[in-house]
């Protein structure tokens, strides 16, 4: 009885251990295949714009207010360290480094994630269910050029241009919050991050973001269209590909976090 159940836990745990090195196999290629299109010139521009605006309209909202908040987390605290250590002068630099490239960058693939992720898997899906993947097969065109590209590259140009204002009102929400119940001046904060904080930090946090979002795109692409691969077009296959796309793309944005804060250092 034992060695049955045993037996049984090997098998599942093997099975899982395949479905994770398959679908990492998969999505290293869906991205070889993305970048392909695009060196070549083969991206549909016009498409790629559409899904930007689409993106932009989905989780700007979401992302404002998630910054509103987490601005107030990071001010309230930076307090703590202001009172107990008196560093008034290196609260600008912290809220900054949280601000542009650890918690903002974040903070933003979370909102795509949730917003632009989920419409992705839920429309790529949809066509799959459908058998509009199937007729462009017909017509000879690649359904990682016309589908997986734009979208993926779409994700992408959103969270650059919504990157700077993110950042932005995280930190100018943590300087308000901190001069009102803190009394910290806005001006040293200002100072701080105009004194301590290196362009490196901008850069190292579009690129997480950069990283994240392209992440996203695949993975919440890759869901829709293992439907295709496996030609399941019912509706609980269709909801469970946005689950699937989703919790894929949250680990995977976890796990690539926790891999750059490893080797990122203390900026």
């Amino acid at each position: 009885m034992s060695d049955g159940r045993a037996a049984r836990s090997v098998g599942v745990g093997v099975g899982v251990v395949e479905d994770v090195f398959d679908g990492t196999g998969a999505l290293v290629l869906r991205a070889w295949h993305v970048l392909r299109a695009v060196v070549t010139g083969r991206l549909d521009v016009r498409e790629t714009l559409r899904l930007v605006d689409e993106a932009l309209i989905d989780a700007a909202l979401t992302a404002f207010l998630g910054s509103i908040l987490i601005g107030g987390i990071v001010g309230l605290q930076g307090l703590g360290y202001l009172t107990r250590y008196f560093a008034t002068e290196v609260f600008g630099w912290a809220a900054a480094v949280s601000g542009f490239r650890d918690v903002g960058p974040l903070l933003l693939a979370f909102a795509l994630a949730a917003r632009v992720g989920t419409k992705n898997t839920a429309q790529v899906a949809t066509l799959a269910a459908r058998e509009r993947v199937d007729a462009l097969c017909a017509l000879g065109l690649d359904p990682h050029v016309v589908v997986t590209t734009p979208r993926t590259v779409a994700v992408v140009v959103a969270a650059v241009i919504m990157y700077p204002l993110s950042a932005f009102v995280i930190i100018a929400v943590a300087f308000v919050f901190a001069a009102v119940l803190g009394g910290q001046s806005i001006a040293v904060s200002a100072w701080s991050v105009v004194s301590y904080v290196h362009a490196t930090v901008l850069w190292e946090g579009l690129l997480r973001l950069a990283l994240f979002s392209t992440l996203i795109g695949l993975c919440t692409t890759h869901a829709g269209l293992s439907l295709w691969q496996r030609g399941d077009a019912s509706a609980a296959a269709i909801g469970g590909a946005v689950y699937r796309g989703s919790v894929l793309s949250l680990t995977g944005v976890v796990v690539v976090n926790l891999a750059a804060s490893w080797f990122g250092g203390t900026g």
